[in-house]
């Protein structure tokens, strides 16, 4: 079979595409017939060095995969052969997921409805169970909260919009200006600029008096005039940050007298989590409540030209490489 494999950490340009033994699954394991996969930011940080790829060097990259079994391991029993399945965080504790076949521990799968196609499958697989968990789980997102969704027009961003104004929530979203009406189809009611010198004003004015909720991207930028918009007892979950995040003793003072909570989240800390996000999310897939957006679609031989497009500016939902 082929796979998109790397035998040294370092960008995108280090993967290749190799033929490699079609894997066999051992107990608890299924074997998957891959149809889409997603790429994500921490592919490439897995790439890089910066997090161990599950078995070391060499590595099939990616971590999401939407596709049909093709067979179970010993003591598998959710699954049979012909199942259609979908799945995330895998590359961090199993092989990954650009591959023409993958072997995935069953407790990482979740049922595709069969209304979804495989690609929307795989697009929705990781924004979705990030937006999901970082909103609803550690959010505590509810109905009638002021969410605000850093980088509304990416992979996460785009899904969380969705999540929150499912959930009932007033949704203001951070994004270029030639992205808005895009971000406003997916459920906004506001779009801000986020590079806006008075951002702190503008999420206070866009929010009607200050948010409740927000899931942050880029912490080190949004973070400070996020804190000064919160509104009493907020939720701030953090996802990600792109430099170092600094807070001065009156930004502080502001969290403190607002009784507002900051809260990170990492995938590598959730990897079990994700089967049964995955399960709460398919309902909403199959009747449309949830759309994954595709922003541009690779072939497998593609693979290193889908991750250049993911770290590039604007774009407008997930990239996905088709494989089967």
């Amino acid at each position: 079979m082929r796979a998109a494999r790397y035998r040294e950490h370092g960008t995108p340009d280090v993967l290749t595409i190799e033929s490699v033994r079609r894997p066999t699954p051992g107990r608890g394991e299924v074997l998957v017939d891959v149809r889409s996969a997603g790429v994500n930011p921490i592919d490439t940080y897995v790439m890089a060095g910066n997090v161990p790829p599950a078995g070391g060097l060499p590595a099939t990259t990616g971590s999401d995969l939407a596709g049909v079994v093709d067979d179970v391991g010993p003591g598998v029993e959710r699954f049979a052969s012909g199942d259609r399945v979908y799945a995330t965080a895998l590359g961090l504790r199993s092989p990954g997921s650009l591959a023409e076949y993958a072997v995935v521990p069953a407790s990482a799968l979740a049922h595709l409805p069969s209304a979804v196609p495989f690609v929307d499958g795989a697009a929705a697989a990781m924004a979705f169970a990030t937006a999901w968990r970082g909103l609803r789980d550690r959010g505590g997102l509810q109905i009638g909260d002021r969410c605000l969704v850093a980088g509304a027009a990416g992979g996460v961003g785009h899904a969380a919009v969705q999540v929150a104004a499912a959930a009932g929530a007033t949704v203001v979203g951070l994004a270029r200006p030639e992205t808005a009406d895009f971000v406003r189809d997916l459920g906004a009611d506001e779009v801000v600029d986020y590079r806006r010198d008075d951002l702190a004003a503008a999420l206070e004015g866009a929010t009607g008096g200050g948010l409740d909720v927000a899931l942050e991207t880029h912490a080190d930028a949004n973070l400070v005039p996020e804190i000064a918009a919160a509104a009493s007892g907020a939720r701030i979950v953090v996802l990600g940050e792109e430099g170092t995040v600094s807070v001065d003793p009156g930004t502080a003072m502001t969290a403190k007298q607002a009784d507002l909570d900051v809260r990170f989240m990492s995938l590598a800390a959730a990897v079990d989590e994700q089967a049964p996000v995955l399960g709460a999310v398919a309902p909403f897939l199959a009747d449309g409540r949830f759309r994954p957006r595709v922003d541009s679609r690779f072939d497998l031989d593609e693979a290193a030209a889908a991750y250049r497009r993911l770290g590039e500016s604007g774009l407008r939902g997930r990239v996905v490489v088709d494989i089967g």
